[in-house]
């Protein structure tokens, strides 16, 4: 009977100490993104990126990395998102490349938020095609 009582005290141990390491990063996303845009007044020679992150817990940084037609092109980074909310976190795009395609220039971006050195999450968002017949 000792050495049953033994065996499950020890496991209840090692069950609870399992528990409490697993719970430094959470099985969900604690950020997301809820809306994205772009936005230009140079007919899509250059333009802003502005993403609504939802977050559901403090963030201590972000970034933005944008592509245009596949190939990295611009990045913005910021700090602290406060806590559970919504927030617009923008990257100003200086100058778009000549387009590789009728359509024009595909821009996507992807969105890292970080907490600490366990949390961190990525989001692809598909901004789509921008017609520029003067860009670069």
């Amino acid at each position: 009977m000792k050495r049953i009582l033994c065996t499950l005290t020890a496991s209840v141990l090692l069950l609870t100490t399992g528990t409490t390491a697993a719970q430094a990063r959470p099985a969900q996303d604690f950020c997301w993104d809820a809306d994205a845009s772009w936005s230009s007044s140079t007919g899509n020679r250059s333009g802003k990126v502005s993403i609504l992150a939802h977050c559901e817990a403090q963030a201590d940084s972000w970034r933005i990395d944008v592509y245009v037609n596949g190939e990295w092109w611009a990045y913005g980074t910021g700090g602290r998102i406060p806590g559970v909310g919504e927030r617009w976190i923008t990257v100003d795009v200086p100058r778009m490349p000549k387009p590789n395609d009728r359509r024009g220039n595909y821009v996507w971006a992807k969105v890292t938020y970080k907490a600490g050195d366990l949390w961190e999450n990525e989001f692809r968002e598909e901004l789509g095609w921008f017609p520029c017949k003067t860009c670069t």
